[in-house]
């Protein structure tokens, strides 16, 4: 395989091995042992990397009643993480909850917005985005002020997020969330900086300014400032061949090179590749932005290897 592509057809066919027979998706699935374990986030990113790969997912009928039946009676779900791989794997299905889980949703936000010193930075900052996206699904304003002061006071003195220790990929989540929620953004400038700060010549894009490695997190998160920020990269030729080095034989991808194969890994990388594309594209924002960026930059985009 070229280490500047993707193997589309092999990603196509490992995201659709991972289908079970009740109709969800699992990472780690293998019959041949009788493990058939379907969770949704699981299902999301399956869903949506068929999405990115222009697949249509087999029998989607079943999938979306195994997707309903995980809403409690009363609209909620067991965790947040169910909740919103649900309800964004149904909207990728053309379908909704049987019940409104506002109620549910209002519950959440009401204890992700207070203010707690002990929190885990990252996964409190990936559980706000993944609020911002179930309120952008189901038309619900956010507290934009509530939330805007938080993250004002945990991001980094140098730009990036969480305060104590900021990597690129929870900036790039923190990014997402100041575009779900529609708010003014938070430490423009140094986010900026930060991302700049990353880029590498041989990696395209590090997990931290002073590290020598790189994930697909790091890869997305990185990309995703860019896109959102409207900012040329420096190395897209680098961050291609990056994602290309995380595909395994099996076609999906790993958080890092040689890692185990995840949808959630997958799903990523395949994200980060299409926003790559779309900011490499002739006459996109981030191009007008940068002045065209790099030499480099300008010389083609990745695009998917399709044999």
């Amino acid at each position: 395989m070229d280490r500047a592509t993707i193997d589309v057809e092999a990603a196509s066919a490992y995201v659709r091995g991972r289908r079970t027979l009740e109709g969800g998706y699992c990472f780690y699935r293998t019959p041949s042992w009788g493990v058939e374990e379907p969770n949704a986030p699981d299902t999301l990113a399956a869903l949506g990397s068929l999405r990115l790969l222009e697949v249509a997912p087999a029998q989607p009928h079943q999938t979306a009643d195994w997707l309903l039946s995980l809403q409690a009676p009363g609209g909620g779900y067991a965790t947040l993480t169910i909740g919103w791989a649900s309800l964004r794997a149904l909207a990728l299905l053309g379908r909704g909850p049987e019940r409104s889980p506002d109620s549910w949703l209002s519950a959440w936000s009401e204890q992700l917005l207070e203010e707690r010193p002990t929190r885990q930075p990252r996964p409190w900052l990936l559980e706000l985005l993944r609020l911002a996206e179930l309120f952008e699904l189901r038309g619900v304003t956010p507290d934009r002020a509530r939330l805007t002061r938080l993250l004002e006071r945990s991001v980094a003195a140098h730009g990036g997020w969480p305060r104590d220790a900021a990597e690129l990929e929870t900036t790039g989540v923190v990014s997402e969330l100041i575009r779900r929620a529609r708010l003014e953004p938070v430490a423009a400038r140094s986010t900026v900086a930060f991302l700049q700060a990353c880029e590498d010549p041989a990696l395209g894009l590090r997990t931290t300014p002073d590290a020598a490695a790189t994930t697909v997190g790091a890869l997305w998160g990185g990309v995703t400032v860019a896109r959102n920020r409207l900012q040329a990269l420096r190395h897209p030729e680098a961050i291609a061949a990056s994602i290309a080095l995380l595909q395994r034989r099996d076609g999906g991808f790993g958080e890092r090179h040689r890692a185990l194969t995840t949808l959630r890994d997958t799903w990523l990388a395949l994200r980060a590749w299409s926003t790559l594309a779309e900011l490499q594209a002739p006459g996109s924002a981030a191009e007008k932005a940068g002045g065209g960026g790099s030499a480099e930059a300008s010389r083609g985009q990745p695009g998917p290897d399709r044999r």
